[in-house]
């Protein structure tokens, strides 16, 4: 099963779907009115933990698209791929909004469901909070063939001064400082620069770079620059404030942490992991993209039917709900697999 597999990659897909799972477990109670509450703190701490999970996705989709040439032919299976499990997922989740949420009111008609469905797909974050990656990932799928073509002929200090000018850009925009350079530079900023550093971690040459240990140390400080971050300015603010925790334009706090388990995972030797191990990972990265798609569709329903309660035990209840909805998500995409008219649909890569 593993022969054509990436094991450090596979690993790093797992972490980065448990991370996804963790950030909408956890995320529940970052509300005011649980401001400063034990479970809130909690909350925050477990959330920051977690703030890795796209950067990784895409640090590893950047590692295994820009190593070589990527010709544009090969764009319309990506984008099917991403695409068709996507649209089936996305028509399921507005079935079950329209239905049970009465988002469209009771006396709904087939005209405001076409309506709501064409204006979800235009913003999806309207129907549900996840889709917003989809988009973001299929950007990048069509830029893969002239970013490839580029970084295959770049020098290392080319990719440098690029990841240079994206680190600036996106730390200027994560202060909000507001001049108009920075509009002119937006193309230096967001997941694109994700994208090249997934790649460029693999070719530069540095010590650091295979110390596990330097990972550990740069986990370790993201993680507390998005927890001390949080609480401090909602103190400051007397008030909630989730500068630190955001999604979408990722913060400084989540690269150090994404940065650090790219390079603790990288340098691990999975030759002395039991194989078995090594093939339930690979099957969990397999299954991470269908996963990503039904996993809120699984909390929202354990959440309706009142089997998770965050408020006591607060930690603990997260956890619980990560692997509760992770073997629920599994299971769910493994039967799809197992049905031939439902395998298109299940994401499995």
């Amino acid at each position: 099963m593993n022969n054509k597999r990436i094991m450090w990659i596979d690993y790093l897909k797992v972490l980065a779907i448990l991370g996804v799972l963790g950030i909408h477990c956890s995320s529940i109670l970052l509300d005011n009115k649980y401001f400063f509450s034990n479970a809130w703190i909690e909350s925050v701490v477990c959330s920051s933990l977690f703030r890795f999970a796209i950067i990784l996705f895409v640090m590893a989709s950047g590692y295994l698209l820009l190593r070589k040439d990527q010709p544009i032919e090969i764009i319309p299976h990506r984008i099917r791929r991403i695409l068709v499990p996507f649209l089936f997922w996305f028509i399921i989740y507005v079935i079950i909004k329209v239905v049970f949420t009465d988002v469209l009111g009771s006396s709904w008609t087939i005209i405001n469901f076409l309506s709501y469905l064409f204006s979800g797909f235009l913003n999806p974050l309207n129907v549900s909070v996840q889709f917003w990656y989809v988009y973001m990932i299929l950007g990048l799928y069509l830029m893969s063939p002239i970013i490839s073509k580029w970084i295959q002929n770049a020098k290392v200090v080319d990719i440098e001064y690029f990841l240079l000018l994206w680190a600036l850009v996106s730390l200027l925009r994560f202060m909000n400082v507001d001049t108009i350079i920075v509009d002119y530079l937006r193309y230096f900023s967001g997941s694109i620069g994700y994208f090249v550093l997934g790649y460029y971690l693999t070719i530069k040459k540095h010590e650091l770079l295979t110390n596990k240990k330097f990972g550990i140390l740069l986990f370790i400080i993201g993680t507390l620059i998005t927890v001390c971050g949080t609480i401090i300015l909602s103190v400051i603010c007397s008030s909630q404030s989730l500068f630190f925790i955001r999604l979408g334009d990722i913060t400084p706090g989540a690269c150090l942490q994404a940065v650090g388990l790219f390079i603790l995972v990288k340098n691990i030797d999975y030759s002395l992991i039991n194989q078995k191990i090594n093939d339930f990972i690979t099957n969990i990265s397999r299954d991470s993209y269908g996963i990503y798609l039904v996993n809120i569709l699984v909390l929202n329903f354990l959440e309706k039917i009142h089997i998770l309660n965050f408020m006591k035990y607060t930690t603990l209840s997260i956890i619980c709900a990560i692997i509760i909805v992770m073997t629920i998500s599994m299971v769910i995409v493994e039967l799809f697999n197992k049905v031939p008219i439902l395998q298109p649909f299940s994401g499995r890569g």
